[in-house]
């Protein structure tokens, strides 16, 4: 289905890139690493500035348990996070 298009009305469309701030604890969706798909996570560390201007923050996705469920942060692109667009419940 990669040729097809999908009409969205505008209210529904979110726009990466406008997360300045972050701090630990919070719920944000991100891209779970090596896919194209948000999941929820929650901030384990600030975001860092890496070499070449770009920045990354390392989160903990939910429901990402090993085998012995432990929960290992991960790093992420702060371009491919967004704040969550609606309360969760």
């Amino acid at each position: 289905e990669s040729n097809k298009i999908f009409n969205l009305p505008e209210s529904q469309v979110v726009v990466l890139g406008g997360v300045d701030r972050l701090s630990r604890g919070d719920i944000i969706y991100a891209v779970y690493p090596d896919t194209t798909s948000f999941y929820q996570a929650t901030v384990a560390q600030a975001p860092r500035k890496v070499s070449g201007g770009g920045s990354f923050v390392m989160v903990n996705f939910k429901d990402d348990g090993d085998e012995n469920g432990v929960t290992h942060d991960k790093a992420v692109l702060m371009k491919h996070v967004m704040r969550v667009p609606y309360v969760l419940t």
